[in-house]
Parts: structure tokens; C-alpha cells; sequence
């Protein structure tokens, strides 16, 4: 048995499919399902049951004896960026995370979970997942400094799952994230601009470095994740933990970003308005990331190829966005 925690959600979901196309289908997902469509993103799928999160702990307790849990990916978490009740993310995102972490300690199951690249703040001090550094790392919205937390405790604890990683997310993308909202990936909310004005609104710039849509972020395909996060489970007898960036290595810029959409939707011509970032949001915005990608290499043994963004979209929009059907 699996556990997925965030199962019906953007990632977990994602994860589920990977691991049902390799023939695993006795997974648990643990989520709070509530009256949103998020549900939607389990219709395909094949599990064995939903436990809502708050009745998680509880229902382990109550566990048949000799039922074995293979792994427990912990996706889990409020994940957004603009969320301001810290005792909130902290109950949410720390408190929980640390009482699973326990539980997989104490009964030598592998622990999987979703760190976030929000950790590395403005990027002053780079994005190297060297583990002497996180310490130092200064996040710059709640939400960061939530993940930041658990991982610094993380590497602090004497007892440990047998195996463990830490992921630290850059900016995904792809099928599954249409609950998401506000925040979802900016490709979600081109999609109909372009599809329907040919036109796309982004945010203009507020440092005299970049200039508008000269932002760049790694944006990484959520079935290049989930690949990554497949060949942990395989390998967790044999890889090394630890905390380890998960991004496609190469920042893009969002103009770069607008112009596959355009190219995916078969617009030959280009179009794009320059708005006002909302000032709640302009001290906690990333200009550029990019991930570092040698420890999840050398540590992990992981040598897939990461698809690139113009490939990425293509398929979004092609196989999913522009389907009546757009799930995994």
C-alpha cells in the first residue's frame, strides 16, 4: 500500500497516474475533498480509499496488523504563496508534516515530501540544494518560510524514515492543476486569453534588470515530477536522502512562456498587454529561479531528460487544455 497525502490534488493526482500506468493501484489518498472539483482529478484513477486529513492519524491507528505501507508521498499541504495566517501554514504545513515524518520514522517507511523552491527567498544566496546551506536560506512570503521550517527540522532529527527526500518544487505545470485557481500556472490562465482575444496579459516588471516578461523562472512539467518522484519510490532501497531541487534546470522567461502558447494554439502573431502586479505581492516576487540539478543527480541516480518548455505546452495544450477531456 501507498499512501499519497494531497492525493486529489495538483501533484498527488499526478502521482497517482504515474503509478497506476506502472501497474500500482493500492494507494491510499489523503486529502480534504471538500465541494470544489478537485475530485474530478481521481475519476480515472484506481485507489483503494479517501481519508480525509484531518482523520488521517487516526485511522493509521487503526491499521490491521501485517498491512504494510510501501511509501508515503506527502504532497499534502496549503500550498499558496499568498496565504498570511502563519499559524495556519505552521499547523498545516510543519505540525502535520512533522508528526508524519515520526510516524514513517518509527515504522521504517520511506517518506517522500514536497519542499518548495519558495524556500530560496529572492535568491540571494543561489539555489543549490547543498544541505549545509538551508539554514541559511531567507524566504520571503509565509508560505516559504513554512516549507523552510520543516526542512531545516528535518535535517535536525536523530531518527529517520530508512529513506527520505525533501523536493523542492520550482514552478510546475500541467494537467491536473485546474483547481487551483489563482494559483494555478500562468499557462492555465493564457490558455483562453490567447485562445479567445490573442492576446495575453502579463505582469510588468518592477527591477530596472529585467524588463517586462523578462522575468524568468524554471518551469518544469508536473509528468517530468512525477517521473522523478517514480523513480524514488523504485530506488529507495538504494538512493541516498536528502533535500534535492526539482526543477528543469533552465530558466525561461514569460514572454518565452507566452510565445509557445501562441505557437501551440497556432497563432502566428504575438500579442501582449503589460499589467500592474497587485501590490500585496510585489515584495515576495521571484525574478528568477533555477534550479541546480547535481545533487538530484549524483545522489539520486536520476538521468531522465527534462522536457522543455515549448514541448511542455505543446503537449498541455494540445493533449489536455484543448480537449473537452483534459485530464490525466
Amino acid at each position: 500500500m501507498i499512501i499519497v497525502t494531497g492525493g486529489a490534488g495538483f501533484i498527488g493526482s499526478a502521482l497517482i497516474w504515474k503509478l497506476n500506468e506502472n501497474d500500482v493501484s493500492d494507494i491510499v489518498v489523503v486529502d480534504r475533498m471538500g465541494t470544489g472539483p478537485k475530485w474530478k482529478n481521481l475519476v480515472k484513477r484506481e485507489i483503494s480509499d479517501i481519508v480525509h486529513k484531518d482523520h488521517f492519524f487516526d485511522w493509521l491507528d487503526k491499521l490491521p496488523k501485517g498491512k504494510r505501507i510501501e511509501a508515503v508521498f506527502h504532497m499534502g499541504a496549503c500550498s499558496s504563496t499568498t496565504e498570511t495566517d502563519m499559524d495556519y501554514l505552521v499547523e498545516n504545513n510543519l505540525h502535520y508534516s512533522m508528526r508524519l515524518w515520526d510516524f514513517c520514522a518509527q515504522n521504517k517507511i520511506p517518506f517522500i515530501y514536497a519542499s518548495s523552491a519558495a524556500t530560496y527567498g529572492a535568491g540571494e544566496n543561489g539555489f543549490k540544494d547543498d544541505l549545509k546551506g538551508v539554514s541559511a536560506l531567507r524566504p520571503i512570503n509565509q508560505y516559504g518560510y513554512s516549507k523552510q521550517l520543516f526542512d531545516v527540522w528535518a535535517l535536525s532529527q536523530k531518527t529517520k524514515p530508512p529513506f527520505w527526500a525533501g523536493l523542492k518544487f520550482f514552478n510546475v505545470y500541467g494537467p491536473q492543476e485546474y483547481h487551483k485557481g489563482a494559483q494555478a500556472s500562468v499557462i492555465l490562465h493564457a490558455f483562453p486569453q490567447v485562445r479567445d482575444k490573442k492576446s495575453l496579459k502579463l505582469f510588468k516588471s518592477y527591477q530596472p534588470d529585467y524588463r517586462n516578461g523578462e522575468q524568468k523562472r524554471d518551469f518544469i512539467y508536473v509528468k517530468d515530477v512525477v517521473d522523478v518522484m517514480l523513480h524514488l519510490y523504485q530506488t529507495r532501497r538504494l538512493a541516498v536522502s536528502g533535500i534535492f531541487n526539482l526543477g528543469s534546470g533552465k530558466a525561461r522567461t514569460f514572454t518565452d512562456l507566452g510565445r509557445s502558447v501562441f505557437k501551440a494554439l497556432g497563432h502566428k502573431k504575438e500579442s501582449f498587454e503589460w499589467i500592474e502586479m497587485p501590490e500585496s505581492i510585489r515584495g515576495q516576487y521571484q525574478y528568477f529561479t533555477e534550479a541546480t540539478l547535481d545533487e538530484l543527480r549524483r545522489r539520486t541516480g536520476y538521468k531522465g531528460k527534462f522536457t522543455s518548455l515549448e514541448d511542455g505546452i505543446a503537449d498541455y495544450v494540445g493533449n489536455y487544455l484543448a480537449n473537452e477531456d483534459p485530464y490525466l
